[in-house]
């Protein structure tokens, strides 16, 4: 039987290049518009178009499916287009009839057998992992950190416990496929006919079907909800580590487990510090004569607080002083220490006073001067 190409984007009302987030959007706008309680008056209208919706997000929502769909036309099915003048030449029909015959399993064409693939019933199977990234001080890596995160993520619905059913509603033989769970097509092509035979793919190859779909969750089983939980950073993170919070993503198809939820880490740059590995370094700047003279100078902590720091006569420029123990925490727990970077300041106007002292001490050393 001919049928048209279905336009998935035109069904959802969303562009082609339209986000994941757009396509849930009109998706849920949709289900809620279209659900068959609301329109009594024209119940099998209602009934098609919720349908159709329900098909175009199954396709859109699924990146794999969604990519074979925008390079082919179709998902799993092939194309049947309408019979009309499409100006396509001989060469391009012949082309077309390799793609839709090689496309599918070259054994299930000629003998209706799926060759070994799996058949594509509706098992349960695992929901979608979800990511979250979340920033952190960097005082927050001395003795770990939680932090409180909300996001969104389907659960499982709790009116029909997942199954997308109506409670008591119970199921009925596939109109489809006539409760076989396979349909059995004859074709005609360029190189003659054939027959073959594939899973339905109304019910997924089980032959029955829901008698009436879940109010709450319009048969996909899931609904989408809002949550909070609390993240507990480890003291020993680096910048762009990962977590995984498991069962923390959406739930599952049919029954399955839920997904992960996986947590990036960045940590925030900090004014005072700079990183390297367990190893912090502090840069501070003192006058040429402190060099000379020698002094004590405050450094702050990364935890907070500050110490102080002994900086002996005759410091040359660029000298690294170590604080151990002072850095970040390591795997086993185990700080690194603070480098202290010491720059001297060498001033470029001198008062005259300041220019005699130092010429009378350079000719009492024999230090030639301009």
């Amino acid at each position: 039987m001919k049928r048209e190409k279905k336009d998935y984007y035109e069904i959802l009302g969303v562009p082609r290049n339209a986000t994941q987030e757009e396509i849930r959007k009109a998706y849920k706008k949709l289900v809620k518009e279209w659900h068959p309680d609301r329109h009594p008056e024209n119940r099998k209208e209602a009934e098609q178009r919720f349908k159709e919706i329900q098909e175009a997000y199954e396709v859109l929502s699924d990146p794999q499916k969604r990519a074979m769909y925008d390079r082919f036309g179709y998902v799993g099915e092939q194309p049947v287009y309408q019979e009309a003048e499409t100006g396509s030449s001989f060469f391009e029909d012949v082309f077309r009839e390799f793609e839709n015959i090689f496309n599918r399993d070259i054994f299930d064409v000629f003998f209706g057998e799926e060759s070994g693939r799996r058949e594509r019933r509706k098992y349960a199977r695992r929901g979608e992992d979800i990511r979250y990234t979340i920033e952190v001080n960097l005082s927050d890596l001395i003795n770990g950190t939680e932090i409180p995160i909300e996001y969104e993520r389907y659960e499982t619905c709790l009116r029909c416990g997942g199954t997308g059913v109506e409670p008591d509603s119970g199921y009925i033989g596939c109109p489809r496929c006539g409760g076989t769970g396979r349909i059995r097509e004859e074709k005609r092509s360029f190189f003659g006919y054939f027959v073959s035979e594939r899973t339905c793919d109304e019910c997924g190859g089980t032959g029955r079907v829901p008698r009436e779909l879940c109010h709450e969750c319009g048969g996909s089983g899931r609904v989408l909800r809002r949550v909070r939980r609390t993240i507990k950073i480890p003291p020993n993170i680096e910048d762009g580590g990962h977590l995984r919070i498991s069962g923390g993503g959406n739930a599952g198809y049919y029954g399955g487990p839920y997904g992960d939820l996986i947590i990036t880490v960045r940590v925030k740059s900090d004014s005072k510090f700079r990183r390297s590995g367990r190893d912090l370094i502090y840069d501070i700047t003192i006058d040429y004569l402190q060099a000379i003279l020698g002094t004590t100078v405050e450094i702050p902590l990364p935890e907070g607080g500050t110490t102080m720091l002994k900086i002996p006569p005759g410091t040359q420029p660029e000298t690294v002083f170590r604080l151990k123990g002072k850095g970040l925490p390591g795997e086993y727990g185990r700080r690194g220490d603070l480098l202290v970077n010491v720059h001297v300041e060498i001033p470029k106007n001198l008062s005259r006073e300041e220019r005699k002292i130092l010429e009378d001490l350079a000719k009492r050393r024999g230090i030639p001067v301009a």
